[in-house]
Parts: C-alpha cells; structure tokens; sequence
C-alpha cells in the first residue's frame, strides 16, 4: 500500500508539472481519464484528473489502450527497479468508466491480470467486443 501511496504523490506531482512544461505524450481518455507521459514514453502511465488534482492509476509503461463508454482496457509492461519496462511480462488491466475513484488506488480497476484472468474478467463484465485501439509498437 505504501507503493501506491508514493505513485499517488509522484502522479500529482508529474502532472502538476507536466502542466507546466509539457510532455511527451498527452491524451484524453473517456470519463475524465487521461494517457501520458512526461519525459520518456516509457513513462506512459494512465491517470485521472478530477477538478484539482491528477491521481495516478495505472503506473508505466502502459502500452496499448482500448475504450468505450463503460471501460477502458490497458496493456502494461511493469518498470522493474526503477529502471526500463520488463517486456517479457505484459499485465492487463481494466477500468469500469462507473466506479466512483477512490483513494485506495488499486480500488479503481481491475488488474494487474495475466491474459486468461483478463479474458475471463471481460467476458464476466460484458466486454468481449472492445479492441485495442491506440497503440505504441515501440513500447511493445
């Protein structure tokens, strides 16, 4: 818990000053959500901004997105120390667009899943036809 607690502090933070500099890469997603990355794009994180802050949810390197009106699905690459993604293990999550976010940051989505867990959680939500539509092959 107190990892979430440091990536929550590190999230605002990021996007308090991303507002200020820029970044790399910046996107709005559905339900107040948003996709970015502030120096490198393997910082690409998924994140909410409610009408002060910005809180962290999914942490780097995220590197397929997928929406609709209800969810957003995510691929990610988990950072090993502190260093670059490990990209021999993709983690899956999913976002219901419904929840109310919460302060307890892994209350906010489902995930980290392996491919049979996501599979199984989309079919159980009713998701099964969402694709993965924004894409960074280089992060891949």
């Amino acid at each position: 818990m107190k990892k979430y607690s440091c990536m929550l502090i590190l999230f605002a933070f990021s996007f308090l000053f991303k507002s200020c500099v820029g970044s790399v890469y910046d996107e709005k997603l559905n339900g107040g959500y948003y996709l970015s990355a502030l120096d490198l794009k393997e910082d690409m994180s998924i994140g909410f901004q409610d009408s002060i802050y910005g809180i962290g949810i999914i942490e780097p390197t995220v590197f397929s997105v997928g929406q609709n009106k209800d969810f957003i699905i995510a691929k990610q690459h988990p950072i090993v120390n502190n260093q670059m993604p490990n990209k021999s293990v993709i983690n899956y999550f999913i976002i219901p667009l419904s929840y109310k976010i919460s302060k307890s940051i892994d209350s906010n989505f489902y995930g980290p899943l392996s491919l049979i867990d996501f599979e199984v959680k989309r079919k159980e939500l009713g998701i099964s036809n969402l694709k993965f539509a924004i894409q960074f092959p280089e992060l891949e």
